[in-house]
């Protein structure tokens, strides 16, 4: 294996080096180290399969009703196409009583404030056109207390939907437990069981999330398959899937039994995803648990092939805070095997900051560099990356005691002509002239929107850092703490890449030859020492790619 060397004990050398020397590229000739960076020209392809997260309410309105709507998501589609984006999730589009949608009232229906279903129809035709998938939230856990099913459910015993929910004698919820007569639960958490205020009140129903929010019952995992909750649950998916979207997001999968650990809930999405795939067997469906232990995470391929990768986030962020990158990429790798030990196609879905944590931005301390080597590593290493609404141009915004302030407005133009932008929320942290909106970055090539529109491009471009393998240079355990570098191959095309993760700048020593220098994101320069050795100035928080 190649391999990168780098000393900070020879960086006098190395600048005295560049000053007697005239740069020369990799043929000889002369040159400055800058220009040799030639970026290749993208086919269209779209290879990288960048998906975006969309918050419907907050992305764009096309009514001036102050509520984005899915008119507003059509007419920013070429936004989105131009930023080389393959597939979109929708956050719940359903009717609902709360303003994020995650407690559904009607699962086959479209809340009449974000439009009609012919409305969301002709979203979806005009993302095919352009190569976007389109994959919907599916909360299937737990409904609204609204739903038709509960309110059934509730007011009698005998009731047809009165075994779709979890009920128990309000006065003996821990006997009926311990004695197995609540299906899905083995322990009793008085928080998760609430009181009744009409109908049978002398029972309590299960809601491990709020009093809002009642679990399905779909029974005992061997027999789930026949449970009259399962089978709606499987034409709920079919029905959309007619309507031509690409598959669903699962929400908290591992809260549909209550025991996160067991086999339960991983044996529950095999059988759903098998059940969903009979009709369309390229069905794409990823699944959120939200853990902190990728460990935890892995035996949940046995039942989806894609799932969210939270601790590969947790782990960027401690890079990016102590300037300590270089076992990353080794902490990716090992995290792919141990997916794939599971199930030998699992999808790691890698990911900043989504919707339910503190934005990118705001974690990082509204520091650019940071949140831009941050975007730099998400679209190097490899995995299926989503990006969250508003990442792109460096929306703020930390969850507090309100999770509206990480799903505040997103940012179109300047507020006096800005037609599109939503209204339903006051925004405290992504306003102006903290950040700009997009019509003053999209033509400022130092933007944190040119950062991602560079970023994607490549991944689009370059099959190896769209699905290559990921590998780490023979001796990188020898690098510097803040030199994160690994190899990106993918059908002998293979690329070097090098991030400087610190704010300080570092001489490294490239000891190989190498085809050209695909890219370079904070004025990465470097010089031919000798017939194989080059210097390569690196200054804080940049971010290199080589084709070898």
């Amino acid at each position: 294996m190649r391999k990168l060397l780098s000393s900070l004990l020879i960086l006098s050398l190395l600048f005295s080096c560049s000053k007697e020397k005239e740069p020369t590229d990799p043929q000889g000739g002369a040159n400055d180290g800058k220009s040799l960076f030639v970026e290749a020209n993208w086919d269209g392809v779209k290879r990288g399969e960048v998906f975006y997260q969309i918050f419907v309410r907050s992305f764009a309105d096309s009514d001036g009703d102050g509520v984005g709507d899915l008119a507003g998501v059509t007419q920013k589609l070429d936004y989105l196409n131009n930023l080389g984006i393959s597939g979109i999730w929708l956050t719940p589009i359903h009717p609902s009583p709360s303003y994020h949608g995650y407690d559904v009232d009607d699962f086959i229906s479209i809340d009449t404030k974000y439009g009609t279903m012919s409305q969301f129809e002709a979203l979806i035709s005009k993302a095919s056109s352009m190569g976007i998938k389109v994959i919907l939230d599916l909360v299937v856990n737990h409904t609204s207390k609204n739903h038709p099913w509960f309110k059934s459910a509730l007011s009698s015993t005998g009731s047809t939907y009165r075994n779709w929910y979890l009920f128990a004698p309000s006065d003996n919820v821990q006997g009926w437990i311990s004695s197995g007569l609540v299906p899905m639960t083995n322990n009793y958490f008085s928080g998760h069981w609430h009181s009744l205020s009409s109908g049978t009140t002398d029972y309590k129903y299960m809601g491990m999330f709020s009093d809002w929010m009642p679990d399905l019952n779909y029974g005992e995992i061997s027999v789930v398959e026949n449970s009259p909750v399962f089978k709606e649950m499987v034409k709920i998916a079919e029905f959309w899937l007619s309507k031509g979207v690409s598959g669903f997001r699962l929400d908290a999968v591992k809260h549909i039994y209550q025991s996160e650990d067991s086999d339960e809930n991983p044996r529950f999405l095999e059988k759903l995803y098998s059940a969903i795939k009979v009709k369309s067997p390229g069905v794409y469906m990823i699944g959120e648990n939200l853990t902190g232990d990728y460990n935890k995470v892995a035996p949940y391929y046995k039942g989806l092939p894609a799932l969210f990768n939270f601790d590969a986030w947790y782990k960027l962020i401690y890079v990016i805070e102590n300037s300590h990158a270089k076992w990353y990429p080794k902490d990716i790798k090992e995290m792919e095997v141990k997916f794939r030990s599971v199930r030998a196609d699992a999808i790691n879905a890698t990911k900043l900051s989504n919707h339910d944590e503190d934005r990118t931005m705001s974690r990082l301390n509204n520091d650019v560099a940071k949140a831009k080597i941050a975007a730099s590593i998400l679209l190097t290493v490899s995995g299926s990356p989503y990006i969250y609404y508003g990442e792109e141009i460096g929306m703020r915004g930390m969850k507090s005691s309100d999770d509206r302030n990480v799903r505040e407005p997103f940012l179109w133009s300047q507020y006096s002509s800005d037609t599109y932008r939503t209204k339903w929320h006051t925004p405290l942290n992504s306003t102006e002239p903290s950040v700009l909106p997009v019509s003053l970055q999209q033509d400022d090539k130092t933007s944190i929107l040119t950062h991602y529109k560079r970023l994607i491009k490549l991944r689009n471009t370059y099959s190896s850092l769209a699905k290559g393998s990921i590998e780490v240079p023979e001796y990188f355990d020898s690098y510097p703490k803040q030199i994160m570098a690994f190899y990106r191959e993918f059908q002998g095309e293979r690329l070097l890449v090098i991030h400087n993760v610190s704010s300080s700048i570092s001489t490294y020593i490239l000891d190989h030859t190498f085809k050209k220098g695909v890219a370079e994101f904070g004025g990465v320069s470097y010089v031919k020492i000798n017939e194989s050795n080059y210097s390569v100035l690196m200054p804080a928080y940049s971010s290199v790619i080589f084709e070898l």
